[in-house]
């Protein structure tokens, strides 16, 4: 019987915990990172105590040992500026900035806000700054409200700023499709003439984050107006900007997004948009996982929109998953640097687990390296932020006037 080509690169990991001291267990990310720009950390699966846990204790040794400068996240570009402020040593309440900051409910994490104390902790103690990026478009790829207030603040005011910001506020995530569904086409096509509008002036204006949080929003409007989603594109441009204010940065988002393959609609992902412009500068390290609850969102509707968030049991990865294969390793926790297993003795597996479903792909491709843990559990600030906002949009909905446009 063949043996399985992860248990001849696997490195034992002995905990999750950023604060552990000890990091030699870590050492084996020093070969794999080399000289490298750009390191992504991927999650089979968003809203996952162990995941959050990893990356942020990977994020620190990253920092800490090989001096990278930046986090980036799968987070809003606009809402992220907010939190940069905090982590460089500005005033507010950390879990009021997480909350405001971090997008798609992120910021309700425990360990997302731990993390981010770190980093304050550590700037305040350090001349070698560390910051924080969003990439993403606005809003939770809902709203583009806040990338015209963040605009909008940064450039010198006009008569007409106070009614596109009352158009481009479209409230919460899960209530602001239904809000933009609801506007009168004279109110849309408003909207959308005002956010053109100010990309042009903040294009003028010589200020190139009031520039990108106009784009962002211009982009969402178009996303909203059921146009192509430019996530992927937007996301891979926000990085290459902030390559060149930051020497080595750490990316933090989904598998789907980090990988160098399609996403699940067929459109190059962040990683693949990503790879021929940054070659070997860029280390990606994908996920897996074998058993555990995660948050699941469920659907409905036409287009769909989140109805329902529940714990769900993952199904058992399929032999032919590369989580099989990870957890066909003795260890619960550990890391296999993929560059060291021939692509032919891992050819058999052609899928990764993507929260509950699977994402197809080649391993050997999509990733550098994989981190496994073996169980999940749900990170339950994230699910109770979600199950709220939810909640209220469903109320909000049962509560509106069908003839009111918000």
């Amino acid at each position: 019987m063949p043996t399985n080509p992860i248990r001849d690169v696997a490195v034992p990991l002995h905990t999750l915990d950023p604060a552990e001291p000890d990091v030699s267990d870590l050492a084996a990310l020093r070969d794999l990172v080399g000289n490298a720009r750009v390191v992504c950390l991927g999650e089979s699966a968003h809203g996952v105590s162990e995941f959050c846990r990893i990356k942020d204790r990977v994020l620190r040794f990253l920092v800490s040992e090989l001096g990278f400068s930046a986090l980036v996240m799968e987070s809003g570009f606009p809402e992220g500026l907010a939190v940069n402020d905090w982590v460089l040593g500005g005033a507010g309440d950390l879990e009021r900035i997480a909350e405001a900051g971090i997008t798609y409910g992120f910021g309700a994490c425990a360990q997302m806000r731990a993390g981010l104390q770190w980093m304050r902790d550590r700037n305040a103690q350090h001349e070698s700054k560390v910051r924080f990026y969003g990439m993403d478009i606005p809003g939770s790829c809902a709203n583009p409200g806040p990338a015209v207030e963040a605009c909008l603040a940064r450039l010198a005011p006009r008569p007409q700023d106070q009614a596109l910001r009352a158009l481009a506020d479209l409230g919460e995530r899960f209530q602001a499709h239904a809000r933009y569904r609801a506007m009168t086409p004279g109110d849309r096509a408003r909207l959308s003439h005002g956010i053109a509008e100010l990309v042009e002036r903040a294009g003028t204006s010589g200020d190139d984050i009031a520039y990108r949080c106009a784009l962002g929003a211009q982009l969402l409007d178009g996303h909203l107006g059921e146009g192509h989603n430019p996530r992927e594109e937007l996301m891979a441009d926000t990085v290459r900007w902030i390559l060149d204010r930051e020497e080595r940065i750490v990316i933090s988002a989904h598998n789907g997004h980090v990988q160098r393959g399609l996403t699940p609609i067929g459109a190059p992902a962040l990683g693949r948009i990503l790879a021929p412009v940054l070659g070997d500068d860029m280390v990606v390290i994908g996920t897996t996982r074998a058993c555990g609850e995660i948050p699941e969102l469920h659907f409905e509707g036409e287009p769909p929109r989140p109805s329902s968030i529940s714990l769900e049991e993952v199904p058992p990865p399929p032999p032919h998953t590369i989580d099989a294969l990870m957890d066909a390793v003795d260890f619960p926790l550990h890391l296999a640097n993929l560059r060291r297993v021939p692509p032919e003795r891992i050819a058999a597996a052609t899928a990764i687990c993507a929260q509950t479903l699977m994402l197809d792909l080649d391993p050997s491709r999509a990733f550098d390296a994989l981190v496994h843990v073996r169980r999940l559990t749900p990170a339950p600030e994230i699910f109770e932020s979600l199950q709220d906002s939810i909640a209220r949009a469903t109320e909000n909905a049962g509560n509106q006037d069908p003839s009111s446009p918000c």
